[in-house]
C-alpha cells in the first residue's frame, strides 16, 4: 500500500513541522510501521534523527495513541515541539481547587463529603479530559501503567479506539514494568503494621523455593489485614470530615492515599509471586520482593494487552533476544528496523582513551588520573559549553571539587530541572556535571560541543536483583554488559541533533573499552564508525 498522501497529510497538523521537509528515512520509517501486521514494532534510530516525529506521524496515520515517554522533563519537551499533543501527568501533580495544601492524589471527594469542585473545577480532571478527547496524549510510563491497571480510560480494553501506543526511549521501560509490580516495605511501614519481627523471620526460612514462597505470602496476606484494619480505621474518620478540612484531616487524607497504595501493591504481590522472585532486604530500613525477570504472563496483563499494536523506539536496544526476554515479549510478534545514521562521522567524534581504570577496588586511586584528564579537556575547549556524565552523586562531586573552574555547574536531587534550566539559558562557556542526564536530554548546538564520560555506567553488583541476573546465568551476563554499552550510547548522543551539529565525545574508563572490544556487536555500525583511536 502507498502511504505517502496519508503521511503527508499527518505532517501539515503538525504546525512545527508542516513546512519542513523529512530527514533522511523518516518517511520511510513511518511506512515500515503502518505497513507491519505484527503487535510488536521495534525502531532503532539514531540519537537526533526524528523518531518523535515518526511516532506522532503514525499515530495520527493510525488514528491517534498514547505516546508515552519515561520522564516529566521528555513529556514537557514532546508537548513543546508538538502543541496539537495533549499531556497529562498523574494526580499528584496537580492542586486540588477546594484546599492548594492537598494535590489531587488526595482527594476526598465521596457520595457522603462530596468535592463542590470535582466536576467543573478540578485542575485534574479538567486536564484528563482534553487528553482523553486529543488523538495525540503523552504519558509518561508510571502514569500509563497505573492508568491503564487502575482505572482504563487509556486502556483498549475500556476503549477499543485506544488500540496503537507508541513507546519512546523504550529501552527504559523494563525498570518501570518491574518497579510497577515489586512490592517494597519501609521500617516505618512495618512498624506502623506490627510486622518488624515477621519480616526478620524470612532470613530464617527455608532455602527450599516451595517453603520459601508459601512464607513470603503469609507475611503478604498477615500484611494486607494489618493494611485493611488501618484503611477502616481512616475511612471511619474520613467519613465524619466536613468542610473546611484542617490540617489534621489532610494529613488524614493522604495517610488514607498511602495505605490504599500499599494494599494495591500488595494484592498484585499475593497474586503474580512466583519462585522466580526475589527477596532483597541489603538496603537498610528498605525490604523488597521483585521478580528477577518480566515473564509473559506478567508483561501481558500489566502492559501489553492494554494495546493491539505497540510501536517501542530508542537510540539503542539490547540485542533483541535479551529485550525480549526482558519485556516479556514473544520473539515471533515483533518486527524490528534499524535506521542509519545521517549525520557525518567528521561532526561526532568518539575518542576512547584509558585515562583511568574505574574499579570498585582502584576507585579511590584512579580517579585524580580521571580528574586531570577531564580538567584537560575543559581547558582545551575554553569558550564551548559542555557535559559530564557522572555515574552518582559521589563521582560528580569529586569531579565538581577536583578541578577549579568558575565554568563547571553541578546539580542534586531536588533542583536536577532548575540547574538544567540555567544552564540551557546561559550564554557562558558552562559545564554541567550531572549522574542523570544520559536519556531525555536534548543539546542541540551551542548548548554542547563537547561530552565526557568519566565512568562506563555498569549497573551496581550490590543490588540483588542485579548480581542474581549477572551470576544466574550467561544471558544475564549479557545483559549486563549490553546495559552498560547503550547507556553510553545514549549518553554520547545528548549533543549531536542534527546532521549540521558537532559534538565532540571523550570515553575515559578502560572498563568501557574491555567490555567494547569483547561485545562489539552490542554497538550498532553508525556509532561504531565515529570512533577514534
Amino acid at each position: 500500500m502507498n502511504f505517502a498522501a496519508q503521511i503527508e497529510a499527518a505532517k501539515n497538523k503538525l504546525s512545527h513541522y508542516r513546512s519542513s521537509p523529512f530527514r533522511q528515512y523518516q518517511k520511510e520509517a513511518i511506512e515500515y510501521v503502518l505497513e507491519s501486521d505484527k503487535k510488536f514494532i521495534f525502531l532503532e534510530a539514531p540519537c537526533g534523527s526524528g523518531k518523535s516525529l515518526v511516532g506522532l506521524i503514525s499515530a495520527i496515520c493510525k488514528n491517534g495513541a498514547n505516546y508515552s515517554v519515561h520522564s516529566k522533563t521528555l513529556q514537557h519537551q514532546i508537548t513543546k515541539d508538538f502543541p496539537e499533543a495533549k499531556s497529562l501527568f498523574g494526580r499528584a501533580n496537580y492542586s486540588c481547587a477546594h484546599n492548594p495544601a492537598l494535590t489531587c492524589a488526595e482527594c476526598f471527594h465521596t457520595s457522603s463529603l462530596p468535592c463542590e469542585y470535582k466536576k467543573n473545577k478540578c485542575s485534574y480532571e479538567i486536564q484528563k479530559s482534553r487528553v482523553l478527547t486529543s488523538r495525540l496524549r503523552i504519558l509518561n510510563y508510571d502514569y500509563l501503567l497505573s492508568e491503564c491497571n487502575y482505572v482504563g480510560k487509556f486502556s483498549v480494553l475500556e476503549n477499543p479506539a485506544k488500540n496503537f501506543n507508541v513507546l519512546d526511549e523504550a529501552d527504559s521501560i523494563e525498570n518501570t514494568l518491574v518497579n510497577f509490580v515489586t512490592l517494597t516495605f519501609t521500617s516505618y511501614g512495618l512498624g506502623r503494621l506490627g510486622l518488624k519481627n515477621e519480616i526478620e523471620d524470612l532470613k530464617h526460612t527455608s532455602k527450599d523455593k516451595e517453603k520459601l514462597l508459601s512464607s513470603w505470602k503469609r507475611f503478604a496476606e498477615l500484611a494486607m489485614e494489618r493494611a485493611s484494619e488501618i484503611k477502616k480505621s481512616l475511612d471511619i474518620r474520613v467519613a465524619h470530615f466536613y468542610a473546611p478540612l484542617t490540617h489534621d484531616n489532610i494529613r488524614t487524607l493522604k495517610d488514607r492515599t498511602g495505605i490504599v497504595r500499599m494494599m494495591e501493591k500488595i494484592k498484585l504481590f499475593i497474586k503474580n509471586v512466583d519462585e522466580t522472585w526475589l527477596y532483597d532486604d541489603s538496603q537498610e530500613g528498605r525490604y523488597v520482593f521483585r521478580p528477577l525477570w518480566l515473564n509473559e504472563e506478567i508483561a501481558n496483563q500489566f502492559m501489553w494487552r492494554h494495546s493491539n499494536k505497540w510501536l517501542l523506539m530508542s537510540a539503542s536496544f539490547l540485542p533483541i533476544n535479551i529485550e525480549c526476554k526482558r519485556l516479556g515479549i514473544p520473539l515471533d510478534e515483533i518486527d524490528y528496523k534499524v535506521l542509519p545514521s545521517t549525520f557525518p562521522v567528521s561532526r561526532r567524534p568518539i575518542h576512547i582513551e584509558e585515562a583511568a581504570n574505574l574499579t570498585s577496588k582502584t576507585m579511590a586511586e584512579e580517579t585524580p588520573k580521571l580528574i586531570s584528564r577531564i580538567d584537560e579537556i575543559i581547558k582545551s575547549h575554553p569558550a564551548e559549553k559542555g557535559l559530564i556524565h557522572a555515574v552518582n552523586f559521589k563521582l560528580a562531586n569529586e569531579i565538581y571539587c577536583g578541578i577549579d573552574s568558575d565554568r563547571l555547574i553541578i546539580h542534586d536531587s531536588a533542583n536536577r530541572q532548575d540547574k538544567l534550566d540555567f544552564f540551557m539559558a546561559s550564554k557562558d562557556p558552562l559545564v554541567l556535571i550531572s549522574p542523570s542526564m544520559a536519556r531525555g536530554v536534548s543539546m542541540e548546538m551551542d548548548l554542547c560541543r563537547f561530552i565526557i564520560i568519566a565512568k562506563a555506567p555498569f549497573l551496581s553488583l550490590a543490588e540483588k536483583i542485579t548480581a542474581a541476573r549477572v551470576y544466574g546465568s550467561k544471558l544475564g551476563s549479557e545483559w549486563y554488559a549490553a546495559t552498560m554499552l547503550t547507556t553510553v550510547l545514549q549518553a554520547t548522543g545528548r549533543g549531536m541533533r542534527s546532521k549540521d551539529d558537532f559534538c565532540e565525545t571523550w570515553i575515559l574508563d578502560a572498563q568501557f573499552n574491555r567490555v567494547y572490544l569483547q561485545k562489539p556487536s552490542y554497538l550498532p555500525f553508525w556509532w561504531k564508525d565515529a570512533v577514534c583511536w
